[in-house]
């Protein structure tokens, strides 16, 4: 009688209250622009995002690799291999608890803050070839002697004027 009250309770939370939810269409969604969310607020919520979604990860990794080095340590003693899925009492003490939650939190934060570098990296990379790339597009050609000197650019012109400027010599 329990579970059917558990489940009649549980039917009747979800259906109540996502009848009151709101129905939101794909176009009431606007997508970030540089001005509402700037760069590095979007850099520093996705290494947020990478260090807290390694982090349980990295705590197995290492819950199972200090369990190995146990039980190599003490000459394969099947005593020392502690089953970190174990739901008896025969788990981890509380101070190898708090190493192993200590160790995985700082290699979660190193794998975040080396995401971080590795875009910020990249970013600055790729803007530094789109400037080349621009500074490559520059040719100089002498002029007849009657001339001043001036350049031509190719490509685009507006991406170097400023203003209402349609043409310019230098």
């Amino acid at each position: 009688m329990k579970k059917f009250w558990s489940a009649f309770f549980a039917f009747l939370t979800i259906f109540t209250f996502s009848s009151f939810a709101d129905d939101l269409t794909i176009s009431d969604a606007e997508p970030y622009n540089e001005k509402t969310m700037p760069q590095w607020i979007k850099d520093v919520r996705r290494g947020e995002i990478i260090t807290l979604g390694s982090w349980p990860f990295t705590t197995l990794a290492v819950s199972l690799t200090y369990s190995l080095g146990m039980y190599a340590i003490h000459n394969g003693d099947s005593s020392y291999f502690r089953n970190p899925f174990s739901s008896s009492g025969e788990g981890y003490s509380f101070n190898e608890i708090k190493g192993i939650l200590l160790t995985s939190a700082a290699i979660s934060v190193g794998i975040g803050i080396t995401d971080l570098i590795v875009n910020i990296v990249k970013r600055e990379n790729a803007k530094k070839k789109r400037n080349a790339e621009q500074l490559k597009n520059v040719m100089v050609m002498p002029v007849d002697s009657n001339q001043d000197r001036m350049f031509i650019f190719e490509g685009s012109k507006k991406e170097y004027l400023f203003g209402n400027l349609e043409s310019a010599v230098f």
